[in-house]
């Protein structure tokens, strides 16, 4: 069931939840832990560029954690290895990057609080051009691995 919900959390309808900055928009910012006490989360979302410019994202930054990277994952041989995104993450013009599990990702490590289901976290967005956006990422509970 948590799997479920997991997944409409993540392909909801782009409705309340989108945020603009310029020609960009930010879909869907969720933030995925463990559990309510749990100390990192990832954060996932879609960033759309309908402009003709390219752009990139510098950083995420919140009080709700001590730090936030941007990470990607890469598979060595048979490991999955999370690599920090030097320089940011570049969101061309006319395209729509994701940041989904397996791939692209805030890691927000050090909660500083609980953070339960539903919770909103908020943050900074910063890009080259578009400049800085305030977005809430929505915490939803990861589902278990067996």
């Amino acid at each position: 069931m948590k799997l479920l919900l997991l997944a409409v959390a993540v392909a909801a309808p782009a409705a309340s939840h989108d945020y603009s900055a310029g020609q960009l928009v930010i879909g869907q910012p969720v933030l995925r832990v463990a559990s309510p006490v749990s100390k990192t989360g990832a954060g996932f979302m879609t960033i759309s560029n309908k402009g003709k410019v390219a752009d990139r994202l510098l950083s995420v930054a919140t009080d709700a954690s001590t730090r936030s990277d941007l990470h990607g994952t890469v598979q060595t041989g048979t490991t999955m290895q999370m690599r920090a995104q030097a320089g940011g993450v570049p969101v061309p013009a006319g395209a729509r990057i994701s940041f989904a599990p397996g791939g692209l990702h805030v890691m927000f490590i050090g909660l500083k609080a609980p953070v339960p289901a539903g919770r909103r976290i908020k943050a900074r967005l910063t890009f080259v051009k578009a400049g800085s956006v305030d977005v809430e990422f929505t915490v939803v509970a990861a589902a278990h691995q067996h």
